[in-house]
């Protein structure tokens, strides 16, 4: 490999912050944006007519291009823990954590059954981002999304989102009853909504696990549906690129990159994000590229640990 594919870019600005991106990947507090309140666009970095370099800081990556052919689905796993570093035009600003588990604590069963649904049969998503120490007593942000879902349907049952920015809180619950083909969102200031669903209709959290769970090929068209802040989010995504992920002080997988897109974007709230996955049984998700109204945001995984899969 050259000294140019090698290559990785460094940024050592000390941007300003700004209330801009905050929150979903559905996967990090930038992804959050598209259900909530923000603005992202997708940009990948050309290095060369082959090549991608993603600038991120202790997880900088570099793509490089190879060949993969079609991927079996994988299984969801259980017991997994995916650790990822934010950054904003190369500097870190924010940490990210995933993680999947049976549902064990009380009041995560109560609560489910309440709604109708055996917890023994469920899986806990389980998905934590705050801003790092360097903007933390600045703009301060907390993210906690938790969505239970059932691994052999891959439909999400319930799902939670808790945001804080500074002093603004955002707290809202969706319980999904797919068989009955709706999802009843319980929104901030009392507001409520029954939302009609289709059999594949996703929450923001679970969308990223099931579309680890879908056969990929390159040039594969993907339709999804997201159920969030009281309607429906069509995305148009497609299988657009192999590659090899290369990520600074961990390892080197082939992997796959699919780019997802509003259907109808909103005035001033175009969506496109680039997500690399691994290409292997595990369809882990290694990267992101976005490109937000205030610079480059990278989401670059730097830790995993994982179970069995269900």
């Amino acid at each position: 490999m050259s000294a140019m594919l090698k290559r990785r870019v460094e940024f050592s600005l000390a941007p300003a912050v700004t209330p801009s991106v905050a929150g979903s990947l559905v996967m990090t507090l930038v992804f959050l944006t598209l259900f909530l309140d923000g603005y992202a666009r997708a940009q990948v970095i050309p290095n060369g007519p082959e090549t991608t370099i993603v600038a991120g800081s202790d997880g900088s990556a570099t793509i490089t291009p190879s060949k993969v052919g079609q991927l079996p689905p994988p299984e969801i796993p259980t017991n997994e823990r995916l650790e990822y570093q934010i950054s904003w035009l190369g500097v870190p600003v924010a940490l990210l954590t995933m993680t999947t588990s049976p549902v064990s604590d009380k009041e995560d069963i109560l609560k489910l059954t309440k709604d109708g649904f055996h917890p023994q049969s469920l899986l806990k998503l389980d998905c934590q981002a705050r801003t790092n120490t360097y903007l933390e007593t600045v703009f301060p942000i907390r993210v906690q999304l938790v969505s239970f879902l059932d691994p052999r349907s891959r439909n999400p049952r319930r799902f939670e989102a808790f945001i804080k920015r500074q002093q603004r809180r955002h707290e809202s619950v969706e319980i999904f009853h797919t068989e009955k083909g709706e999802a009843f969102h319980q929104l901030p200031k009392g507001r409520s909504a029954t939302v009609a669903i289709g059999p594949a209709t996703q929450d923001g959290l679970s969308l990223l696990y099931y579309v680890r769970t879908i056969p990929f090929r390159v040039g594969q068209e993907i339709p999804l549906e997201v159920s969030a802040a009281g309607r429906n989010w069509q995305l148009n995504s497609k299988i657009v690129r192999t590659g090899t992920v290369q990520i600074k002080n961990m390892k080197e997988w082939p992997a796959i990159a699919g780019e997802a897109e509003l259907a109808n974007p909103l005035p001033f709230f175009g969506v496109k994000a680039l997500v690399w996955f691994s290409a292997n049984q595990e369809r882990i998700p290694l990267l992101a590229t976005i490109n937000s109204n205030v610079g480059p945001v990278t989401v670059v995984l730097t830790r995993r640990t994982a179970g069995e899969p269900l």
